[in-house]
């Protein structure tokens, strides 16, 4: 059904047109917007852009005036999924507003009442409860009364500030906020009719402006259509920015000239071919139309030289308040080129562009295009500083802002960050494909918050000016493609693609256990197996409102999957250790190394590479927080460290073998100097060797207070076990008696009740046994334990030939990754253990019968704390 825009000259008239209408359901829809000039020129562009009838306004005066109440005593049934609040000054009226005539493109002085009614004329097209605020607690307890899934607080931009929006998103999480806001009545009634109207006569294509993405040509998939650094021609985005004069120095007409502007009116042939649009200015002045060379029209009887609107232009980029970079030569910039608007501006303002203080454009060499001139319906800017509202003016009513000036023109939905920003294209990519399939605007926007909070790349501060509730597709809803599979088990979902990547892929997972791990913030969507790729894509995770948790997977292109690379697998799961994270628990460990008295010469080098790599690990383990295909190169640095560091381990657990062999080295008692007790458990538990009760003693380094050792002593049987924490249990059962030349079996048993793999290499000596010919033999000498899990290794002790029969110490450590926990065993020889004879002895005459043999001395038994 095609809608009509009515033409008014009052609030009062404007609103009593959309009463009418409301009060005729069965009518056609109507929309409405105010001048009090009568000018309606960009209602009047805009309609002849997308084909619509304009009737009105009345030529006489006489026409019904409706005052706000009306609205709201209509609109009390309304439906409560949507609460508009219209904010009116303290003690204003009921239309309240700018003091009049302040603004000299307001139109007159009714533009001093009339954001109440803009207000209404909104809730009335979307039937929503309408409210009336003239404080931020007024608006806080409207929204907590209604409790609504959106949310539109609609005013003057004066009214409404970042402190208000923020605290509204903090207090109410499960609403869906947007703005509607201007410095007239007038231009906020024309912000609403766009709102209403561009969602029900959508452009069929969008733009991504990605200066900061590598390539030479435009990247198309359905609708979208993206232009690296290289395929950028901003002529065919938009037209010169307004001068004041030749090389005027004021920031907006400087270099460019003639050739520049003749390329402009040129741009059907230009690079992408996007017609620059009708006028240069914001509201003032209709430039002449080019033909699209992409044909963005809509069917709605307009003629092949008045091409349709774009439906989003998204841009990711360097910026501020007051310009956007194109490329590195071409910005779009804020200034407006309203004369009485720069005229008032220097009157009344102090924060304006250096180019308003009589100074030259930061960026001189710069050609400057102006936003006011972009054909698109909604824009989604990816930079920094990029709104502003309430009291963060930047000339008044903020019109030296990018943001400003789309608004002020042909756009009806401005997305973007007040604060600054690092970027991912995968927002700017989110955000499309949520539209595709049928999301509205502010949903969109609470996922790609979500998002920015998922990946640790942002605050999720992204806002919506315009309608948050309306939807852009009618029907998007997308199957799962035939190449995606999902296998869910309790805790943990795979995800394969068989021979494709789609551009955009959403896996509905229903496993209670991932919900409520997404909603504790502790699950994570990672390749099972690393994987790059030219082009990136994307992974997030998301909640729907209907409280259905599903994996979005999207890049710029869908990706064939052929040869050696046929299918990914993208794992569900809570949060574990990455490889990144256990790199800087091993560099901390492995500094630590001199406080437990071991030194290593070889530390030195492999800290040092570790070092210099962190720096890049650091990014893309950031990186590959959102970003899938730079699990790749993140992998491969990993991996070169973490082979330096096995290397590391090798030598440290020679080190500590060849220490305690040789020498009295007592590793339970070598940290003591640089770590303090403090907890004792005494008693503790049952010994797992003998009847007795142990005790723990829980040490922390001095200056590192989290580096913890864990040691548990047996005073009678002299067992030890010394663990970095809690979750490693390290034991030695089996034989415990010796036999010169014999062997005894043992077996090293390591329990492991962390949440990550553990893998370690065994080692075992018998504290200075070197000198008595002891051997040993770990099968295997190295062991890699799950999660949860045990595992053990056969550990085969040769005893030598001892000239003193006295009690062993069997050390054993288990290395990995700087890690080293720590077991101790004594050893005795069986009571009147004797050597074996190496051969028979000759028969021997009868000795004489030997005295009374002595007793035996008492086995040798450790003090309790010689460990």
């Amino acid at each position: 059904m095609t809608p009509t825009i009515t033409l008014a000259r009052t609030p009062g008239e404007s609103l009593a047109i959309a009463l009418d209408r409301y009060r005729d359901a069965g009518g056609d829809p109507v929309l409405t917007a105010f001048d009090p000039r009568g000018h309606h020129v960009w209602p009047r562009r805009i309609a002849a852009r997308l084909g619509v009838p304009v009737t009105g306004p009345p030529e006489a005066p006489g026409a019904r005036q409706a005052p706000l109440g009306e609205a709201v005593a209509a609109l009390r049934h309304a439906r409560a999924e949507h609460l508009v609040v219209a904010l009116l000054p303290d003690g204003g009226t009921a239309g309240g507003g700018a003091p009049s005539g302040a603004d000299p493109s307001g139109g007159g002085p009714d533009d001093g009442a009339g954001f109440g009614h803009a207000a209404a004329v909104f809730a009335l097209a979307r039937n929503a409860r309408l409210e009336i605020a003239r404080s931020e607690d007024a608006v806080l307890r409207a929204v907590r009364r209604a409790a609504p899934r959106w949310v539109t607080l609609v005013g003057s931009a004066d009214l409404l500030g970042f402190g208000l929006t923020t605290r509204l998103r903090a207090r109410f999480p499960g609403v869906e906020p947007g703005v509607l806001y201007a410095h007239t009545p007038a231009k906020l009634s024309e912000l609403v009719l766009k709102a209403l109207l561009y969602p029900r006569l959508p452009g069929t294509e969008d733009v991504l402006v990605a200066p900061l993405l590598k390539g030479g040509a435009p990247l198309r998939s359905g609708r979208l259509t993206v232009y690296p650094q290289d395929a950028i021609d901003a002529s065919a985005f938009a037209r010169p920015a307004p001068g004041s004069g030749a090389g005027a120095g004021a920031g907006a007409g400087a270099g460019t000239g003639g050739a520049v502007a003749a390329a402009s009116s040129a741009a059907s042939g230009a690079g992408v071919g996007f017609g620059a649009g009708a006028g240069a200015g914001a509201g003032v002045g209709a430039g002449p139309q080019t033909k699209s060379s992409h044909g963005h029209g809509h069917g709605h009887g307009h003629g092949p030289d008045s091409p349709g609107l774009l439906r989003m232009f998204s841009i990711i980029t360097h910026g501020s308040e007051d310009y956007l970079r194109l490329t590195s030569r071409d910005l779009l910039c804020g200034r407006t080129g309203d004369a009485a608007q720069l005229a008032l501006a220097r009157r009344e303002s102090a924060t304006l562009p250096a180019c308003m203080h009589g100074d030259d454009c930061v960026y001189p060499d710069a050609r400057r295009w102006s936003p006011a001139s972009v054909p698109a319906q909604l824009v989604f800017a990816n930079a920094c500083l990029t709104v502003k509202l309430g009291t963060q003016l930047f000339g008044r009513g903020n019109r030296f802002t990018v943001a400003q000036r789309f608004l002020d023109a042909w756009a009806g939905a401005y997305i973007a960050s007040p604060l600054l920003k690092d970027g991912t294209h995968g927002e700017n990519l989110l955000f499309h494909h949520l539209l595709e399939e049928g999301a509205t605007v502010g949903g969109a926007v609470r996922q790609v918050n979500d998002s920015l909070v998922h990946w640790g790349i942002d605050a999720p501060e992204v806002l919506v000016v315009g309608d948050p509730e309306a939807r852009w597709t009618a029907d998007g809803a997308r199957p799962l493609p035939e190449a995606v599979s999902c296998q869910e088990t309790p805790g943990r979902a795979e995800i394969t693609f068989e021979g494709l990547l789609p551009a955009f892929a959403r896996v509905r997972l229903k496993d209670p256990e991932l919900r409520e791990a997404y909603r504790s913030g502790g699950l994570a969507l990672t390749p099972l197996v690393p994987f790059g790729g030219r082009l990136p894509f994307y992974g997030t995770l998301g909640e729907g409102p209907d409280g259905e948790l599903s994996a979005l997977v999207f890049g710029f292109q869908e990706r064939r999957l052929t040869g050696t690379e046929e299918s990914r697998t993208l794992v569900v799961a809570p949060h574990g250790t990455r490889p990144a994270d256990r790199i800087v628990r091993a560099v901390e460990r492995y500094e630590n190394l001199a406080c437990l008295d071991i030194k290593l010469d070889k530390a030195r080098s492999v800290l040092t590479d570790t070092a210099n790599s962190l720096p890049a690990i650091a990014r893309r383990a950031r990186d590959a927080a959102g970003e899938l295909t730079r699990s790749e190169p993140l992998a491969k640095a990993t991996d070169r460290v973490l082979a330096n560091c096995a290397r590391l381990d090798r030598h440290l657990l020679e080190t500590l073998l060849r220490l305690t062999e040789t020498r009295e080295y007592h590793f339970v008692e070598s940290y003591r100097p640089a770590y303090a007790v403090r907890h004792v458990e005494s008693p503790y538990a049952a010994c797992r060797y003998c009847p007795e009760t142990t005790h723990r003693y829980t040490s922390a380094h001095v200056l590192r207070p989290r580096l913890r050792r864990l040691l548990v002593s047996c005073p009678v049987c002299g067992a030890t076990q010394d663990t970095e924490d809690e979750t490693v249990d390290l034991t030695l059962e089996g034989e415990t008696v010796l036999v010169p030349g014999g062997t005894t079996r043992l077996r090293v048993r390591l329990a492991n009740r962390g949440p990550d793999a553990l893998d370690v290499l065994l080692g075992a000596r018998i504290t200075r046994g070197k000198q008595h010919g002891f051997g040993f033999a770990l099968d295997p000498g190295r062991l890699r334990v799950p999660a949860g899990s045990t595992a053990e290794a056969a550990l085969t002790v040769t005893t030598g030939h001892p000239t003193t029969r006295h009690a062993m110490l069997l050390r054993c450590y288990a290395v990995g990754e700087g890690r080293i926990d720590f077991a101790g065993r004594d050893l005795r020889f069986a009571p009147h253990a004797m050597d074996a004879p190496a051969e028979p002895a000759a028969p021997a005459a009868p000795a004489a019968p030997a005295a009374p043999a002595a007793p035996a001395a008492p086995t040798l038994q450790e003090r309790p704390h010689e460990h």
